[in-house]
């Protein structure tokens, strides 16, 4: 996958996400504080290392993979969305029988938001047991 970095933005040409290094530092940030871990703990949780961490909340880090933001954003219980931005501009409903599926098989955020954007022929699961079935099938895809 090709990253495209400047001073003053990242770009994840495929996937259509832009944002400067300083959003990011911030959601990272904030969202860490939030959760009331530290830099040590958020790195063991996403796979990387703390200064890796470190730089990523100063913004300097340098060539940031698709694979680190998505660890990240496990690691933070949120979306890469949300740390980059684009849950501001583009929400995604989780209708109310995705949602106690979710809760039920305990999926995390990221799983949710991608059975809830899956293109899909017919009729939208309506049960929580419809949308066992739809993950059940599309599982090894996610």
């Amino acid at each position: 996958m090709s990253i495209v970095q400047n001073s003053s933005r990242i770009t994840y040409p495929l996937f259509r996400i832009t944002m400067t290094p300083q959003f990011l530092a911030d959601q990272v940030f904030n969202r860490r504080r939030a959760l009331g871990i530290s830099q040590s703990e958020l790195a063991d949780r996403a796979g990387i290392s703390r200064n890796y961490v470190s730089l990523i909340e100063r913004a300097e880090a340098a060539n940031l993979s698709l694979n680190v933001l998505q660890s990240l954003a496990a690691a933070l219980g949120v979306g890469p969305a949300e740390l980059t931005g684009e849950a501001q501009e583009a929400h995604t409903l989780i209708p109310p029988a995705l949602r106690d599926f979710a809760l039920q098989a305990g999926l995390s955020f990221e799983m949710v938001d991608r059975l809830a954007r899956i293109p899909r022929r017919g009729a939208e699961p309506k049960s929580p047991a419809e949308w066992q079935a739809l993950f059940d099938a599309v599982k090894g895809y996610l």
